[in-house]
């Protein structure tokens, strides 16, 4: 069969379309780009915000028309959140849930065989250990991607997660270690940690290993790759994280903690298990250990309840931060959560006006930073070269471009210039 994928969401979800990538050109088929016409499409979903769905749904289209006698399979949090409207809406042939997803091979090679209607989702609050799947990539050797835990367990007012991907569970560390090892023997260039909560790493496991000796296995593991985290509880940084984790070189300076809102009262009502102050330790402590670093987030605006004062309140929260990137999202009701049947819902006008408010904050500060960086010399992971122009990124995760740059090479940029959502530079070496 030729077999085309489209991801939506998480870096998690980008692993695990990797890893079948692999499973499937192992069983014998041709993995084609999603534009191509294919036998089978896999769409592997998202569920975090509506528009996650909707856009689930019209990429299922896509692949329909794309090909009409197709093999359709929806996988992943939205499947696992509503099977029922995945066939109906999506007309899918296989629907899968997140549980045992390297099954999806031999479901899809039965549903080509026989055209007939299969469904596989499973309670995921019953879930046992942790799925293993290959880390790695198609696409050649410069990034790959490394799960080492799945699920969630805080149940904030506002997410699904916990219901679409079970409770936490973690790759015991030997298999952290061997994975890293092979990976960096292959030849990748870097390696990002994920996981659905990789700060949530360890409890499950019989000898109980914490978030820094996973990382520091994969650090060691892998020295000739940059290793990149993944998004990180806040709690998780401590000075014993940051003294611990700055001895390794090849650990990049570039941390995202998930703040969600800068006001006291509103992360209470999300069920968030932090304040600002203890917020703010975490990046304090970072840029102490990791000078210049990279703090990125993610900010929720609009939650049910949330006043035009709380809202003032978290935009300051996030200048005094002074974060290099934020992720923006206007609140999302999701039914089956707490904050659905919460009070005060504030209308999409409402929502949206706040979003582009923030915008304005997070972009003037997305700024500063990038042009802090001009006159550093960084090492850039170059990707991409059109033109003549290469493009990649630093250890700081910021978008180099550069010319006379190597796809698939390391190389030293100094740092020239900045826009608003780039560094311009010309090669050190």
């Amino acid at each position: 069969m030729k077999v085309a994928f489209y991801t939506l969401g998480c870096k998690t979800n980008q692993f695990e379309t990797q890893a079948l990538e692999q499973l499937f050109a192992a069983r014998g088929h041709e993995v084609v780009p999603f534009e191509e016409t294919a036998d089978a499409y896999v769409i592997n979903t998202c569920t975090v915000t509506s528009l996650g769905d909707k856009k689930s749904r019209n990429a299922a289209r896509r692949a329909r028309a794309l090909n009409p006698g197709c093999v359709l399979v929806v996988c992943g949090c939205y499947a696992q959140i509503k099977p029922d409207e995945v066939r109906a809406l999506c007309g899918a042939d296989v629907v899968s849930g997140t549980g045992d997803k390297s099954r999806i091979v031999t479901l899809t090679e039965q549903a080509y065989a026989d055209r007939t209607y299969i469904c596989t989702v499973e309670d995921t609050l019953d879930k046992g250990p942790f799925d293993f799947m290959p880390a790695g990539s198609l696409m050649g050797r410069t990034r790959a991607l490394l799960k080492v835990q799945d699920g969630c367990q805080n149940f904030c007012a506002y997410c699904l997660i916990p219901f679409a991907r079970g409770l936490s569970r973690s790759m015991p560390l030997e298999q952290v270690r061997s994975e890293a090892v092979r990976l960096g023997d292959e030849g990748y260039l870097e390696i990002v940690v994920t996981g659905i909560e990789i700060s949530s790493y360890g409890p499950d496991l019989p000898d109980k290993p914490t978030p820094v000796n996973m990382i520091e296995v994969i650090c060691r593991s892998a020295p000739g790759a940059r290793i990149r985290l993944g998004s990180l509880e806040p709690r998780t940084v401590t000075r014993e994280f940051c003294e611990q984790l700055s001895q390794y070189k090849n650990l990049c300076p570039h941390f995202h903690l998930s703040l969600q809102s800068g006001c006291e009262k509103t992360l209470k009502d999300m069920n968030r298990k932090y304040g600002p102050d203890r917020f703010y330790e975490s990046c304090a402590l970072l840029r102490q250990y990791f000078p210049g670093c990279a703090i990125t987030t993610d900010l929720i605006v609009g939650f049910p309840g949330e006043t035009e004062e709380d809202f003032a309140e978290s935009l300051a929260f996030v200048e005094k931060c002074a974060f290099a990137q934020v992720h923006i999202f206007p609140y999302s009701s999701r039914p089956g959560t707490r904050a659905a049947s919460m009070p005060c819902h504030l209308t999409r006008a409402e929502k949206q006006a706040r979003a582009s408010r923030a915008a304005d904050v997070c972009g003037a500060l997305r700024r500063r930073y990038l042009e802090s960086m001009v006159g550093q010399t960084v090492e850039v992971l170059f990707e991409t070269s059109k033109r003549g122009v290469s493009a990649g990124h630093c250890p700081q995760y910021c978008l180099v471009e550069a010319k006379g740059g190597e796809s698939g090479r390391v190389q030293r940029v100094r740092v020239t210039g900045a826009s608003d959502d780039k560094l311009t530079g010309v090669l050190a070496d």
